[in-house]
């Protein structure tokens, strides 16, 4: 909800709790005026957005304001990728991009669940993520300009190796951000085989 929004439904509530407590109940013009005031205030705390990550409150987070920061600005870059994969007319570039684009949506998808964990991927979001945007970017740009040119010609396979990087760089992120998952899942295995070998393979 927009803040003046807000505002004005504040005011609309502490315009009625004044109306119905000096003309209605008649009460002293300074109570119902206070009154006013803390209804006005109430309304307008009560209403104030909650911001996430995924389910969780960024307020529980600690630092929790930057990493909302870090996601909003990743999600940008995504878009970036995104929109490299519908326009490029080379289809390398297009799947690879498809690809990238994908993954690095898993690897959001599961940050966004574990925000706990977004301050460990800071090298994916500052370099590898930022990083492929950047490519995308100005690979689009030159495309759009003169798609024909010896540079973009130049530039296309590049791009593909560059993208080929990324995809790994991500994938070893997402694989380094699962691992205590892995842990626990081979703990609860083992776990597992030792009851079933004291009960006798029950």
């Amino acid at each position: 909800m927009k803040e003046s929004t807000r505002a004005f439904l504040a005011f609309i509530a502490g315009l009625l709790a004044f109306a119905l407590t000096y003309f209605r109940f008649t009460w002293p013009l300074p109570v119902s005026a206070l009154i006013a005031l803390l209804i006005y205030g109430a309304v307008f705390l009560l209403t104030k957005p909650v911001k996430r990550i995924g389910k969780t409150r960024v307020d529980n987070l600690k630092g929790g304001q930057e990493l909302l920061q870090i996601m909003s600005d990743a999600h940008e870059d995504m878009q970036v990728i995104y929109k490299a994969s519908e326009i490029t007319m080379d289809g390398q570039i297009d799947m690879k991009a498809k690809k990238l684009h994908e993954l690095g949506n898993r690897i959001l998808t599961y940050l966004g669940n574990n925000p706990q964990k977004i301050s460990s991927a800071r090298r994916f979001f500052s370099f590898y993520l930022d990083t492929g945007a950047n490519i995308l970017t100005k690979y689009m740009n030159l495309v759009s300009s003169n798609p024909d040119s010896p540079q973009v010609q130049r530039l296309t396979p590049e791009t593909a190796r560059a993208l080929d990087i990324l995809y790994d760089a991500f994938m070893a992120q997402f694989n380094k951000l699962m691992q205590n998952e892995v842990m626990d899942v081979e703990a609860d295995i083992d776990l597992l085989e030792k009851t079933l070998h004291m009960e006798g393979g029950l």
